[in-house]
């Protein structure tokens, strides 16, 4: 009997090392789901930068930015209108990785890109506009300090007084 007494291991080890295997798995995870966020924001940034070019490009040939009626949403057909726009200068309007619904990037938990040209007060001047995931990313509102020209220049990160708006960049 003895004999079979030293070959297993028992429940409490196959218990812990279980625990273990958990835990670690728990901990990769987490660490896995933040390097996506940060993914999402780099493709972000850099799809708003395209945006930045073919906006000036458009800029250099008419002497003005496209025009909208009010903001185009990456997640419904105003963004069409700007895409036709921008066709000579860019193939495929970007959207946000997530895109999700058309309440706006200054709304928490909504990510989606939005244009805006405020064609009286700053013609030289649009808004374009997405939501970041990651809090204390340099490009946030709550380090540039963002102007909102659409609204008449008032600073994104203190308009309506939304503790969101450090989440917000708004590149241009």
């Amino acid at each position: 009997m003895s004999k079979y007494k030293n070959k297993g291991f028992t429940l409490i080890e196959l218990l812990v090392v279980i625990a273990i295997i958990g835990l670690l798995a728990s901990i990769v995870l987490v660490s896995l789901n933040s390097a996506r966020a940060k993914a999402r924001d780099a493709k972000r940034k850099g799809d708003l930068k395209q945006i930045e070019i073919a906006l000036e490009m458009y800029y250099d040939d008419h002497g003005t930015y496209p025009v909208v009626t009010s903001w185009a949403y990456s997640c419904n057909s105003s963004w069409n209108a700007l895409q036709t726009a921008l066709s000579p200068y860019i193939a495929t309007l970007p959207k946000d990785p997530i895109n999700t619904s058309c309440s706006g990037p200054w709304n928490v938990g909504y990510y989606t890109y939005v244009y805006g040209y405020p064609q009286g007060a700053f013609p030289q001047k649009y808004d374009l506009i997405g939501a970041l995931e990651n809090t204390s990313d340099p490009s946030r509102c709550g380090v540039q300090d963002w102007k909102y020209h659409t609204a008449g220049e008032a600073h994104w990160c203190t308009a309506f007084g939304g503790s969101y708006w450090n989440q917000l960049i708004a590149d241009h």
